[in-house]
Formats: structure tokens, sequence, C-alpha cells
């Protein structure tokens, strides 16, 4: 029986449905890729913002268009946060909450038990992969809905993270992201991030671990963090993505944060003082109740005034059952957007600097799937290239280039890159 998955989300979502991905396998399902013909799909779903919903919304139907007789199983963020909603999109047959998502392989072999195959235990994975920590938050941050439909932070086992990362290198991947709801808050009687990080490490195979992203608290250990993502010798990447959410104090503290822009703006300086080749970036909401134009231009002009090297921008959404939805002082949705709108622009332009700042220096890649004699890959400190390399079969290979051209406009296509040496083979 054939089977697909959809994944909108956080790296843990991706990371989880993998994990349903090698489950469904193990019970003797057939998966094949989203959008192909299939029996069954699986929608493991966001509900961060109303766009996400909307976007799953999307995925099923076309799901559904391209296979009328087929069914479909909700399950993550929306599922959680309104079942009844989840279950009237046309198609949808079950609705999963996140308690209950990894059941639902089992719910389905149950289900459907005459019509599977032979089991499948073990299948190659791609370059990269997303290394579940932790999960739940506790921060309760004014606009997020996270904490109420995936509960309280808790911690993955320490070394059934390091097993399941030593098994990801035996099936092929080379780079392992570190992810979590809130990764700061991982720990365990073996010891926190920065032991986990140097356990890591040690596994034989594995070429690169990144961090997802981090929150900026008080009790995280970020000089050692960045003592080993500025030390070549140690396979963690100089690449950080610290969520800001907003650089004005006035709106920091509405959104209920714990931290300062001024906390914040040092944090990053340190970064980049300690590591001077890293990628810095943080994600920003535009129109946060209480956000007038001065707090705003706040923001924007620390933001241009920072060594951070891109952004993630989103539009305030309200979500229900959040402490945002129900506060004066919203701005009204055009003024929300044209900040965004602004702010993404100010977010191609340092972009576009970082890239020129490395224009001159020799980069590291991992070399991806090659399409046409072209690799795909990414430097240590997270510019996407395109390697020019004839030679088949060096897909996995860290190979050092030099970036052969950089436009004088804001690049939205992969950097072009070309062997700085010889490279292996």
């Amino acid at each position: 029986m054939r089977i697909s998955f959809f994944t909108l989300g956080c790296r843990v979502n991706h990371y989880e449905t993998q994990q349903l991905e090698d489950l469904a396998r193990a019970r003797g399902f057939n998966v094949v890729p989203f959008g192909s013909e299939a029996e069954l799909c699986v929608v493991n779903s966001c509900a961060l913002t109303a766009l996400a919903q909307t976007k799953v919304k999307r995925a099923v139907k076309s799901f559904v268009v391209k296979n009328p007789n087929s069914d479909v199983l909700m399950t993550g963020c929306f599922a959680q946060a309104d079942s009844e909603a989840a279950s009237k999109i046309p198609g949808v047959k079950w609705v999963f909450g996140n308690p209950e998502k990894m059941s639902v392989v089992d719910f389905l072999a149950g289900e459907f038990a005459g019509n599977l195959g032979a089991p499948i235990l073990s299948t190659p994975l791609g370059d990269r992969m997303n290394l579940k920590i932790q999960d739940g938050c506790d921060n309760f941050c004014s606009y997020c809905i996270i904490p109420r439909l995936r509960g309280l932070p808790r911690s993955e086992d320490f070394n059934l993270i390091v097993d399941k990362a030593a098994e990801f290198a035996d099936r092929g991947v080379r780079e392992v992201i570190v992810s979590g709801i809130n990764t700061a808050k991982f720990s365990s009687p073996k010891g926190g991030i920065v032991e986990l990080l140097d356990a890591l490490d040690s596994i034989d195979g594995l070429l690169r671990i990144r961090m997802g992203s981090i929150e900026p608290t008080p009790d995280l250990p970020i000089d050692a963090i960045l003592e080993r993502a500025g030390d070549s010798s140690h396979k963690l990447m100089p690449h950080l993505h610290i969520s800001a959410q907003s650089l004005c104090d006035k709106v920091l503290s509405a959104m209920r944060r714990k931290y300062s822009a001024g906390d914040y703006l040092r944090l990053i300086s340190k970064a980049f003082e300690m590591c001077p080749e890293i990628s810095l970036g943080t994600d920003i909401i535009c129109g946060h109740p209480g956000e007038g134009d001065a707090e705003f231009a706040e923001t924007f002009n620390r933001v241009k005034e920072s060594p951070l090297a891109y952004l993630h921008v989103f539009t305030f959404s309200p979500r229900p059952k959040t402490l945002a939805a129900g506060m004066d002082g919203i701005p009204p949705k055009d003024i929300r957007a044209r900040r965004a709108s602004k702010l993404r622009e100010l977010g191609d332009r340092i972009f576009g600097d970082f890239i020129r700042r490395n224009a001159c220096v020799e980069h590291e890649v991992l070399l991806e799937s090659p399409v046409n004699g072209v690799y795909m890959g990414y430097t240590q400190n997270y510019i996407k290239a395109a390697v020019k390399i004839s030679k088949p079969g060096l897909k996995n290979t860290l190979v050092k280039v030099r970036f052969a051209r950089i436009s004088d406009d804001i690049p939205t296509e992969p950097v072009q890159a070309v062997p700085a040496a010889d490279f292996p083979g």
C-alpha cells in the first residue's frame, strides 16, 4: 500500500516525519514522495501562523485532487490546535494530536493490515538531517501558541540522541542539525548542550553539526558554543540562528521576551568577535501589538547596524488562545505587511553584503546531489553554493571552493563556485 507524507513547519516536525516514514516502511507500507499517486497521506501540520494553516489545507486539497479515492490522516500542531476544523477539511478522515503523533503508523497498519508488503528496516538517507534533542517550551511569549500545542520542555535521552546521530551517519547522513522547540532548554544527567555537541563530534562518518534556532536565554552557554564553532577541528559549523523577534525594548516587553535589545545585540556582537566568519541569522515579527512607527524604526535601524547575515521576517498573525490576540494596539494589516516588506528588503541587502564579504575567502562545501555537472551545497557558514564539477560520484564530499562570480544585485540564486584545488578522487 502506497503512503506519502507532507510536512510543514519546524525542524522538529520534519524530524518526526522522517521517523514516521521509517516506521511505515518497517510495517510494510510503500513510502512514495508527496505528489505521487498513493492510497494514503499523512499530513504533519503546522499552526504557527494563519498562513501555515492555509498551506496545510492547500496540501490536503492537492493530494485529494490527484488521489480522489484515497484517505488523509492529519497530525501535528493544526490537528492539536483545532481538531474540529482539521476534521472538516475535505479528504481528511482521521485527526491525531501531537501526543498521539508517533502512533499513527501503527493505527494505519491496523486499518489496512491486509494490504501491506514486506517490512523494510533501513534505507539510505539524504545529505542533511534534523536531529531532535528536545520538545516543548515554557516561555509563553505573547504571540506564540506552541506551548499549548507542544507542552512543557522535555529533553530526549542523551544516549539515544547520540545513537540516532550515529545511525544517521551509518545511513549516509554527513550533516545533522541539532533541533528542538526550545533547544536552549535541553538538559540531561550526562550534560547539557555543550556536552552533547562534543559527543556528536566524536561520531565516525559524521562531518558536520549545525545548531537549529536557539533562544537568547541567560543560561545559554554561548561562550562554549562559540569556542566550538570557531574551532576548525570541531564539527560544529560557524552558523547560529538566534531568535530576536524584535529589537525594541517596548515591543520585547509586550512580547514577554526575557531579554532586552541591548542584551541581544551584545550577544551577537560577542559571537562575531569570537568567530569572525560566523553567519548570524534571526527571526523578526513585524506588527506586534504596541509596535508603532517609532518602535519599528528602532528594530529596523538596529538590525541595519548589527552583524546579522540574514533575516527571517514574519508578519504578526493573531493566534487564538494567545495573549497577543486580545491585546490593544494591533497595527492595521496593511501597515504590518508594509513593515515586513521593508524589513525583508533590508534582509536581502545585509545578506548580499555578507556574501560579498565572503567573496575572497576559501570555503568548504559539503556537496549534495549533482544536476548536469553542478553540485549544490552549503559553505561552513551557510552560504548556498552551486559548484561546477564534471566528475560524478562526489555527493557527500567536502570540497574547498572559491566563489567564481558575485553579482552586484541581491543574490537570490546559489552563489556560483569552483573548486579551489584538486578534490578527492
